[in-house]
């Protein structure tokens, strides 16, 4: 028992050790080593958001393994110090639409003009009460279904 332990210990440091560098190497514009780790980024989503009217500046998509499972992770920079429902729901409706992993699980991020991380969780919860997994700092993590479910709720308020 205390070996299982040991093993998860140094596998999720290990981990989250190789994620690190992968979110690092792909901001920094190296694919070899995030490409190595995570099978690649995921360029459909930032050359996306980068195409949309949103004011998407920069963007990142990184797909990482966890175990046998995928997880995405998503960083948004914008033009302007605030984000709308409207752009929160338009920025999720593009990584939903263009990822192609079998994953559930998006870890997601908002930048605004200062490099100030926008608080996401606080809006996706007065959408969807209960729709973030866990937050730390300015990430969060929700389901793709909660996604969707943000942007029906923008969808239908602003029917």
């Amino acid at each position: 028992m205390r070996r299982i332990a040991h093993l998860k210990r140094h596998g999720i440091r290990l981990g989250a050790g190789l994620l690190g560098v992968a979110l690092l190497m792909s901001v920094t514009g190296c694919s070899l080593i995030a490409g190595d780790v995570a099978d690649d980024e995921v360029e459909e989503i930032p050359a996306a958001l980068l195409a949309s009217d949103i004011g998407v500046t920069e963007a990142f998509a990184v797909k990482a393994t966890n175990g046998l499972s995928f997880d995405l992770w998503v960083g948004v920079d914008l033009d302007d110090a605030e984000l709308t429902d409207e752009e929160l729901a338009s920025i999720l409706q593009i990584v939903v639409d263009e990822n192609d992993l079998p994953t559930e699980s998006i870890r997601f991020g908002v930048d605004d003009v200062d490099g100030v991380g926008i608080d996401v969780e606080s809006m996706m919860e007065r959408l969807v009460p209960g729709v973030v997994e866990v937050s730390s700092s300015s990430i969060v993590w929700i389901t793709m279904d909660g996604a969707r479910e943000i942007i029906d709720a923008v969808g239908s308020e602003s029917s």
